[in-house]
């Protein structure tokens, strides 16, 4: 994946003279940079801050050695650098999240904090795969996408080490036992909703209705079909995502403009 296309990916504007050391820089140290991981640290602990009367103890603390730790380490030279960073970030938001899911009281809070990781993971699942364009993609490149969903160790588990094209997609896609699919999150999304309205006296119908279609449009294609039309259901599944965030903003909170979801390669 070339760096052009990293870019893409993360709603970035391509930079024909960029090297990797500038990409690197870009998506990993911009702290004014909500798609680098410095800058999410930022506004993660901004807005905790704002709601830390609703956060668990261990939550903030953890967010908080994370946010240092990443902020006092120096710039890697090396390969092997940056992969201890990656892999630090990786581990700590682990971290985070099982903390956030064990120790909070599964109340609104919760239940906004786990939709908005949902819609997330759905929309990177389809930008990864639009980004690779696995049609025709070999063993190795298919390897690659799975391991940056997460899903390589359990999709040779489930296809007993057979990589192909259609089924790399299905995977990634639509395997309801994999917590990454889109199929999953969307699932997670729609079970999220349902509580929200359970002790709402003014029911999503709205946001329930666009997570309903896409799961729909998931789960009822065939295979075949679903890989001959990948791009456009990317595409579809992005715009998904979007006016699911959209809808619910507008039922739940007074923002006067809904949060504009960047578009990737699909879009």
């Amino acid at each position: 994946m070339g760096t052009d296309t990293v870019l893409d990916v993360m709603g970035l504007p391509p930079q024909p003279e960029a090297d990797l050391g500038g990409v690197v820089q870009q998506l990993a140290y911009d702290k004014a940079s909500r798609s680098s991981i410095t800058g999410t640290l930022v506004a993660a602990r901004e807005n905790a801050r704002k709601v830390r009367h609703l956060l668990p103890a261990e939550v903030w603390e953890a967010l908080n050695v994370t946010y240092a730790e990443v902020g006092t380490r120096r710039r890697p030279k090396s390969v092997a650098g940056m992969y201890r960073l990656l892999s630090l970030a990786r581990t700590r938001t682990a971290v985070i999240t099982g903390l956030a899911d064990t120790t909070m009281s599964h109340d609104d809070d919760w239940l906004f904090l786990t939709l908005g990781r949902a819609l997330e993971r759905a929309d990177v699942i389809a930008r990864q795969l639009a980004a690779s364009d696995i049609r025709g993609a070999g063993e190795r490149a298919l390897a690659s996408v799975l391991q940056s969903c997460g899903g390589y160790e359990p999709y040779l588990r489930r296809s007993r080490g057979i990589i192909g094209p259609v089924r790399v997609a299905n995977f990634l896609l639509r395997d309801s036992g994999f917590p990454r699919s889109a199929f999953a999150s969307l699932t997670v999304a729609g079970s999220c909703l349902s509580s929200l309205a359970d002790g709402s006296r003014r029911p999503a119908r709205e946001p329930a209705r666009l997570v309903g279609r896409a799961r729909a449009d998931l789960e009822f294609a065939a295979p075949d079909e679903l890989f001959a039309d990948l791009p456009a259901r990317l595409v579809m599944l992005q715009s998904a995502c979007s006016q699911i965030s959209d809808a619910v903003t507008r039922h739940y909170f007074s923002y006067d403009l809904p949060t504009q979801w960047r578009t990737g390669l699909a879009g």
